[in-house]
Formats: structure tokens, sequence, C-alpha cells
């Protein structure tokens, strides 16, 4: 099993509350719009289809892993961010 953050920016609430309840089933949140979520490698694609067909346009969906696997990358729904901002992060 795969550990992950998924953060969202959902602009209606109803969709954002649809979301929110795929989201609880795969994971527990962290604040508002971020989850941390665990998926088998078979769930992704059904997953993806499940919180893709909520999303409108101007929404977007960030799913990011955080485990020890290297080799992954971030997956993006929707539209995408032009420039990334630094963070900083403080112990």
């Amino acid at each position: 099993m795969s550990r992950y953050i998924a953060a969202h920016d959902v602009s209606d609430d109803r969709i954002r509350r649809r979301v929110s309840r795929v989201l609880d089933g795969y994971g527990q949140r962290l604040q508002l719009s971020v989850y941390e979520v665990w998926l088998e490698p078979e769930e992704l694609p059904d997953f993806r289809r499940r919180v893709g067909s909520l999303l409108s346009e101007s929404d977007q969906f960030d799913l990011v892993p955080i485990d020890v696997h290297p080799q992954r990358i971030r997956l993006r729904w929707q539209t995408g961010i032009d420039e990334y901002e630094p963070v900083i992060v403080l112990g």
C-alpha cells in the first residue's frame, strides 16, 4: 500500500463536500482540503476516476506520493500551476 498527500482546491461547496467524502474513504483529513490517503496500486485508476468525475475545469487536485518509492511522480488533475512557489518548513 502506498501513502499519498491529496490536496484539492474546489470552488463549489457541494462538490467540495463530495470530494471530501471520497477522500475520507481512503484516509484521514490533515487540514480542510488536505488528506493523507493510502492506495493499493490497483486502486489508483478507480480513485482517479471517482475524484476526477467530480471536478470542474477550474478545480485543482494534487496527489503527491510520500512513501519510499522515488520513481513516483506527482499526479495532477485539472488545471496546473504555472509556477511553483518555494515552501520553507521550520522544525
